[in-house]
């Protein structure tokens, strides 16, 4: 009977330790997956990427704002804090070697307020065009940066795509 107790104690650990192993084994792929920048190829197109991504995840906000007041947002703002906190506000900006101007106004965490006026992107909200409710300023990337030419747009099914500029100024006319 001790040994069956031993043996199921032996048994418990190793399942503990297996099952760990494979969390942190998941969890690995995971941060690999979402985007670490681990790769010299990610420093090329990682600025093109993070954008992507924090557009992405702003069209997530804004269809999260529109669910529960029945609208869009009149401004970018109108998401702090309620549905991005402060301290992720950083989402609505892009700063890095491939950005034109890199420049934010000095109290950019402490006033929500400047996300309308110098964010990344351009918010349309109720005057979308086409289906277009936001996409990145079309004089945001340095010409070195992957796809200069080409903007990342958040359509009103909130799912986020690349379009040559001269196809989203067609399509904004």
């Amino acid at each position: 009977m001790r040994q069956m107790q031993e043996l199921d104690q032996s048994m418990r650990v190793k399942c503990s330790v297996f099952c760990f192993a494979s969390a942190v084994i998941v969890f690995v792929a995971f941060v690999l997956v979402m985007g670490c920048p681990l790769s010299p190829s990610r420093a090329v197109n990682g600025p093109r990427i993070t954008s992507v991504g924090n557009l992405h995840q702003v069209g997530i906000t804004i269809r999260n704002y529109k669910d529960q007041q029945g609208k869009l947002p009149s401004h970018l703002s109108d998401l702090v804090p309620g549905y991005i906190p402060t301290n992720h506000i950083a989402i609505f900006y892009v700063t890095n070697n491939f950005v034109q101007q890199k420049v934010l106004p000095s109290d950019w965490k402490e006033n929500p307020t400047q996300i309308d006026r110098y964010s990344s992107y351009v918010y349309l909200g109720t005057n979308g065009v086409r289906g277009i409710i936001a996409y990145e300023k079309t004089n945001l990337w340095k010409p070195s940066a992957t796809y200069p030419d080409k903007v990342a747009v958040l359509f009103s099914d909130f799912h986020v795509q690349y379009m040559p500029i001269t196809e989203l100024q067609n399509q904004l006319r």
